[in-house]
């Protein structure tokens, strides 16, 4: 894991908006590399309800018990991973043989790793174009293929899928929510804290976070740290001014963002 130098971070005051549980990692090394941050998780993930989302569970757990009929499984974050196979597990202690599993980043692969599941993942960014560009899956006549996702999110990943002759289920297994605490709640902390720096792992995050900020809030002045050139499109139209755009959501990514981003400062 690269670890950046005191002198290089110490300034900074990061707002990281991640959800709760997925920002412990990140927290730790900017804390030893000296900068000061506040976690305001921006995005809350939660199982889905058995009765707001009867029609959703019932789906899922009808392809969960067909799940031997897939070709291949596809995780598209960590979350897929912790609600996915906590259904899947519960229907299958044992898992179907011959199947091929595929992870969107190596941290959703790294997950799955701890189930005893051997995942491949794309190179470099954390999206669904990195995977789409792995050439075992541009030929897809006659596969059947399950995504393993929260409710909702973009269509790109089935939509190719399909395109290249696949049969694509999806298998929803959480949801994504704004964090329960109020507008003024969040915007008085962030406040209080003036950060200098952001940071947003996904477009839904930095949506929320701006709906936390007036249009004139000093915050849309400073870096604001994102995963994706698709993500860094949406905050230049949302008024943000230095975006700076990481490999992809990963913390080695994000921490070499962050001094890119101290770099261009100094220059």
């Amino acid at each position: 894991m690269a670890t950046p130098s005191a002198d290089c971070l110490r300034e900074l005051r990061i707002l990281i908006t991640r959800p709760a549980d997925r920002a412990d990692e990140l927290l730790d090394a900017l804390k030893r590399a000296g900068a000061a941050t506040l976690h305001l998780p921006a995005l809350a993930i939660a199982a889905l309800d058995e009765h707001q989302h009867a029609p959703q569970l019932q789906r899922a757990r009808q392809s969960i018990l067909d799940l031997d009929r897939y070709d291949a499984l596809i995780f598209i974050s960590v979350n897929a991973v912790e609600y996915g196979m906590a259904m899947i597990e519960n229907y299958w202690p044992q898992l179907p043989v011959k199947q091929t599993y595929w992870a969107i980043g190596l941290a959703t692969s790294k997950a799955l790793a701890e189930h005893g599941i051997r995942a491949a993942a794309g190179d470099g960014a954390m999206n669904s174009e990195a995977l789409l560009a792995r050439p075992e899956l541009q030929s897809l006549t006659h596969q059947h293929i399950a995504i393993v996702r929260g409710l909702g999110g973009r269509e790109t990943l089935a939509e190719t899928l399909r395109g290249r002759g696949a049969k694509v289920d999806y298998i929803e297994c959480y949801q994504r929510q704004p964090p329960a605490a109020s507008t003024g709640e969040q915007r008085a902390l962030i406040d209080r804290f003036q950060p200098n720096c952001s940071v947003v792992n996904s477009g839904e995050t930095l949506l929320n976070l701006s709906h936390w900020l007036p249009t004139d809030h000093p915050l849309y002045q400073c870096p604001i740290i994102t995963p994706s050139e698709r993500v860094t499109a949406l905050a230049r139209k949302l008024g943000y001014a230095r975006p700076v755009t990481a490999e992809n959501a990963g913390l080695d990514a994000t921490i070499q963002a962050l001094r890119a981003s101290r770099i261009a400062d100094s220059e």
